[in-house]
């Protein structure tokens, strides 16, 4: 699963389009925005062991259930997606 995170913080920095995770079975959000981010439930930069206690960034995919993948490009919507490889999927075309 990193090499889902590798390939989205890549394309974050190179075409500037930020993605927000979010989970079924947790209440933070993972923002990526040139960097890996926790997000509060208000979509905030909060520090990783508050929004997500005992859950380490590599392990986040496996413990909690991705819900869905927003992307954008500064605040424009640019999609939602169900999963990583769907978004990377539509980005590519």
């Amino acid at each position: 699963m990193l090499k889902a995170f590798e390939r989205l913080v890549e394309i974050s920095r190179t075409r500037g389009i930020r993605f927000v995770l979010h989970f079924s079975k947790c209440r933070g959000k993972v923002g990526i925005d040139r960097e890996i981010k926790a997000l509060d439930e208000e979509g905030r930069p909060a520090p990783w062991s508050r929004v997500f206690p005992g859950v380490t960034p590599q392990n986040i995919l496996q413990q909690c259930v991705l819900k869905k993948v927003e992307v954008f490009r500064g605040s424009e919507p640019l999609g939602e997606y169900r999963t990583i490889e769907e978004a990377l999927a539509a980005l590519s075309q």
